[in-house]
């Protein structure tokens, strides 16, 4: 026995190609009692009803709900208006599915992503560094496109993509904890991104997800024992400050590149002030919390060039400046391929669309807290309470990309991501 399910999709008028696509589905209501028992999420085929044209698909459970979840598709492109989810026994025994996205764990604290075989990153979140991040970071033409570590050169906490904040306080009219710096071994101004444990993995044909619970906590302040064999000795534990659940999400859209990133930070402590009101902490607002450092050639004082949704080019026009998003595109390597790197703000984060610490240097952040330059003037702190549960919710998609933002469709993939197709389930 099988069952289909009919999916219109409007497009609006809008032209998309390549694009994620996820709808909400509890299959119980379309299966007779039977087939629910027999259920199998890898038996589901979707086919484009117009060409009779596989779409591989993946199916992801919500929660402890078998028959209930999110089916999700890379979707060829706006000419494609109809598909059909077919459901049943042996639906895909004649056809293979892509190898799509994998994660292996090393057993070094990383793991490593593959994209159809191909390497693409590395989620390192061993305690060695001061936080968690991606790293290397491969484009469309097999090169790295974030700078190389180890790095002795400026700025060597810009680690490939990871996510930091310059203040964090748990006290009112207080300076915050920097977790931006790359800071010192028993520093209790400085603090930490320590792993916990991933909390779900997840591979398939068209995505893989990697979700994970992170603490930042304070530095321990350490106090000298010079007669002690380890000379060194807690004089204070540090705080926990927040929790946060962070999700990354890497499509399958070979030979680019989309990794969404979502983390949610919540109070561990009764109140968290993120960017507190008080002075001299000029460079704390130096924040993220998304933070990118580009390869070395990509750099606007080498070959890069950046612009921004908002017509700026260069770090003139782009610095300090509010944006949907930025890109920033150049030669690889010397003489190499250009590809881009946009980093995407969502409409539903606070004070989108937000301002950008991007630098020619190579270095840019998203930063809702910015106030450096007289076009972003500071909108003060963000107060987070435990009791009332509230937490910073924010979403961040990076797109690598070959050529500048005008061959890349930068501006048409934002709209992708915001602005999704309607899915009607008939």
């Amino acid at each position: 026995m099988t069952s289909k399910i009919r999916l219109e999709i409007d497009f609006e008028g809008r032209e998309f190609y390549s694009s994620p696509i996820s709808v909400e589905i509890n299959f119980e209501e379309y299966l007779k009692r039977a087939d629910k028992e027999e259920f199998d999420c890898s038996s589901i085929r979707m086919v484009d009803e117009a060409t009779g044209r596989i779409i591989p698909c993946q199916f992801s459970p919500l929660d402890d709900e078998k028959l209930w979840g999110r089916v999700s598709w890379i979707h060829p492109s706006y000419a494609h208006k109809k598909v059909e989810i077919i459901i049943g026994k042996n639906q895909l025994r004649d056809y293979r599915l892509p190898r799509g996205v994998e994660i292996w764990d090393r057993g070094d604290y990383q793991l490593e992503v593959f994209v159809d075989g191909v390497h693409v990153t590395n989620y390192v979140y061993n305690e060695a560094y001061e936080r968690p991040f991606l790293y290397p970071v491969i484009g469309p033409d097999g090169l790295n496109v974030v700078r190389h570590i180890p790095n002795f050169g400026d700025h060597p906490h810009h680690k490939g993509i990871n996510i930091a904040l310059g203040d964090v306080s748990g006290r009112r009219g207080e300076p915050g904890i920097n977790f931006w710096f790359l800071g010192s071994i028993g520093d209790p101004k400085q603090g930490r991104v320590i792993h916990q444990r991933f909390t779900r993995i997840e591979q398939g044909p068209i995505f893989g997800m990697i979700q994970e619970e992170n603490l930042w906590k304070q530095n321990d302040e350490l106090e000298h024992v010079s007669h002690s064999r380890g000379r060194w000795k807690i004089k204070v534990k540090g705080e926990v400050l927040m929790r946060e659940t962070r999700t990354i999400t890497i499509w399958n859209v070979s030979p680019m590149r989309l990794i969404d990133i979502h983390t949610v930070m919540k109070p561990a402590v009764d109140e968290v002030i993120l960017n507190a009101d008080v002075e001299h902490k000029e460079m704390a607002k130096e924040n993220g919390p998304l933070v990118i450092r580009v390869a070395d050639n990509m750099r606007g004082t080498v070959e890069g060039t950046i612009v921004n949704s908002e017509g700026g080019r260069t770090e003139k026009e782009c610095w300090g400046r509010q944006a949907r998003w930025v890109d920033y595109y150049g030669p690889v390597v010397p003489g190499g391929p250009i590809n881009g790197i946009a980093a995407m703000d969502h409409p539903s984060n606070v004070r989108h669309p937000t301002g950008w610490h991007v630098r020619d240097y190579g270095l840019f952040a998203a930063n809702p807290f910015y106030d450096k330059k007289p076009e972003w003037p500071d909108q003060g702190p963000i107060y987070l309470s435990k009791a009332r549960g509230d937490k910073l919710d924010m979403r961040y998609r990076i797109y690598i990309h070959r050529g500048d933002e005008k061959k890349g469709r930068v501006e048409e993939k934002w709209q992708e991501w915001v602005k999704p197709p309607k899915v009607t389930i008939q």
